[in-house]
């Protein structure tokens, strides 16, 4: 009997596999997969009696989405039946799109449940008979919003061939721009970036399962940036991706090249300096980048800010994509690979470093005071301190000098309730041709003015006596 119970599961998943045509487009290209001819009788036939057999053509089938989508299609499968049950249950909807913004801002961001969604989220204020409620888990969504989209199929239509993968990407992409763009500290999604790139660069790894996967990480990318809070918990978590690579010093990108790199270790990362080097002149014009190192599931990531980035976090204006890069990097022998994973960085042009014979000499050049050093981004310049003094019930002291501290109050935001000693909580200070100092809760993406009195007080900031 459990035998028999397993057999009927396996098959169901296997016809649905089919079916919905999640891992290739036709049933030609399912054949060229799995190596055989599927015929009329489909998936599930394959293999007779043997519950043996037809799970290890399950298993290979999950294993294949497992390497091309880091997707379980178990797992897919089962969210697919739930998300089909709801929208038995919840009926024809008079405008798709706005029930898919609603589900995403609900379920992704903080707004409340508005009346087309009600009876798809349930409402605890209301209560329903069982068969009545419609309650989700965040995890159907995706594939709701990709049913409401008509980008997958439901689980009673009668399958066939995909028609028109990339129509369905481009509907797909479209609802994702105009819905995830709102409320974030970007101008855009960078995945919104790399989705419109894979679908002109790598069309054939298009298909449904990829779909539900890239859908997927763009909403869990906004849900990490669709508030404050959320950005706070988001920056937490990605601060135990962060590594120290240990690649301090000058390093080139080739022998003879008269362009090399600094990097520079800082409290929160790394600054990261390109110069270009003019021996008739005696001039070393440079650029002052800062970067990260991240650990990821496709391995080691650069993440790079361009000088500008500075500015707009300062004023809480939405940052402009292409001031990000996002590298793929490997280390190997002395020698640093960079891969794009976006062509929102076209302004770093960096490729390969290496640590080769001539970092002596420009080590040299940097410390020879014949030589001009001139910024080619001076109003970007800054300088960041990491300078948290005392944590009260109340305040947060922040150093400002050797005598004094700057008294933030924590009612100035719920944020700074979540502040601790391994916050990164310090001052800013811009440069540039009109200095002034900021105080920067970089985890919260909270940055105060506290150049003037008039500022510090408007803010009920303080300037007092520290004496530890």
């Amino acid at each position: 009997m459990e035998n028999e119970k397993k057999m009927e599961q396996v098959c169901g998943f296997l016809r649905m596999t089919e079916r919905t045509r999640l891992l290739r487009n036709t049933t030609k290209e399912l054949e060229e997969l799995v190596g055989f001819s599927i015929g009329d009788n489909g998936l599930a036939r394959k293999g007779g009696k043997s519950l043996f057999m037809k799970e290890a053509i399950f298993r290979e089938l999950a294993h294949i989405a497992e390497e091309e989508t880091a997707l379980d299609l178990q797992d897919v499968l089962d969210a697919y039946i739930e998300a089909d049950e709801i929208m038995d249950r919840m009926g024809r909807a008079k405008d798709a799109d706005a029930v898919c913004q609603h589900l995403i801002w609900h379920f992704y961001g903080d707004e409340e449940v508005t009346d087309d969604i009600a009876a798809i989220v349930g409402d605890d204020e209301s209560p329903t008979t069982e068969n009545e409620s419609l309650t989700v888990a965040g995890r159907h969504v995706p594939i709701l919003v990709l049913m409401l989209q008509k980008a997958l199929p439901r689980l009673s239509a009668k399958g066939g061939d995909v028609k028109d993968i990339a129509g369905d990407y481009r509907r797909v992409l479209s609802l994702l721009a105009k819905t995830v763009c709102q409320n974030i500290t970007m101008e855009k999604l960078p995945l919104l970036s790399q989705m419109e790139e894979d679908m002109i660069r790598n069309p054939e790894k298009m298909c449904r399962l990829h779909l539900i996967e890239t859908t997927n990480s763009i909403l869990n990318s906004y849900g990490s940036l669709s508030t404050l809070q959320r950005v706070t918990l988001s920056n937490q978590e990605f601060a135990d991706y962060q590594f120290d690579p240990e690649v301090e010093g000058v390093w080139t990108e080739d022998d003879d090249s008269t362009v090399f790199w600094q990097f520079e270790g800082i409290a929160n990362g790394y600054n990261l300096f390109r110069y270009s080097l003019n021996s008739e002149r005696k001039t070393l014009e440079f650029v002052k980048y800062f970067v990260k190192f991240y650990h990821t599931d496709y391995g080691p990531m650069a993440l790079v800010m361009h000088p500008h980035t500075i500015h707009y976090l300062l004023t809480g204006k939405p940052l402009p994509n292409n001031l990000f890069a996002y590298l793929d990097c490997t280390f190997q022998d002395g020698v640093i690979r960079f891969t794009p994973r976006t062509a929102d960085c076209r302004w770093l042009n960096l490729r390969q470093l290496q640590h080769g014979n001539n970092d002596d000499r420009f080590s040299r050049l940097l410390e020879d005071s014949q030589y001009e050093k001139t910024d080619l981004f001076p109003d970007d310049a800054y300088d960041f301190t990491l300078a948290l003094k005392a944590i009260t019930n109340d305040d947060i002291f922040i150093e400002k000098d050797e005598a004094t501290c700057y008294k933030v109050p924590k009612a100035l935001n719920s944020l700074l309730e979540e502040v601790t000693f391994k916050s990164n909580v310090g001052t800013i200070v811009l440069r540039g041709e009109h200095p002034r100092t900021f105080l920067a809760f970089d985890d919260s993406s909270l940055y105060y003015d506290v150049t003037t009195e008039e500022d510090r007080s408007a803010k009920g900031i303080e300037i007092v006596e520290y004496n530890e």
